[in-house]
């Protein structure tokens, strides 16, 4: 899609949108949102929290134990996946638990790995 169709597809006018039949084009918001949790999973660390957590919850220690991240580091990027709305926290005492909120960011992640695997293997 060229930039200026892409464009048209998010304007106010209907008569210039395209896009599959009996769907509303995405709002502004939604692009927004969809742009920002793009932004925060396109990284190696998260990616890497998000496998974690794909096999289950688990406090920041746990998940630094299982990742072999620093404490500090883990902390970090689970807050950022928390405040995009992808990880869910449950404070436990002092311990704070995460869990997928948004399946969806681990699919996407999930199936762009899966497409990349040919390349990489083409290269070794």
């Amino acid at each position: 899609m060229t930039l200026e169709v892409a464009s048209k597809r998010h304007t106010h006018d209907p008569a210039a949108r395209s896009g599959p039949p009996g769907r509303e084009p995405l709002s502004p918001e939604i692009v927004e949102l969809t742009a920002l949790r793009l932004r925060v999973i396109a990284d190696p660390t998260r990616i890497v929290l998000l496998e974690a957590l794909s096999e289950g919850e688990g406090a920041v220690c746990e998940l630094a134990d299982r990742t072999g991240l620093s404490h500090q580091i883990t902390s970090h990027h689970l807050l950022v996946l928390h405040q995009a709305g992808i990880l869910t926290r449950q404070r436990e005492g002092k311990l704070a638990r995460y869990g997928m909120a948004d399946w969806s960011a681990w699919w996407v992640v999930e199936q762009i790995a899966r497409s990349a695997e040919p390349s990489v293997a083409g290269t070794a």
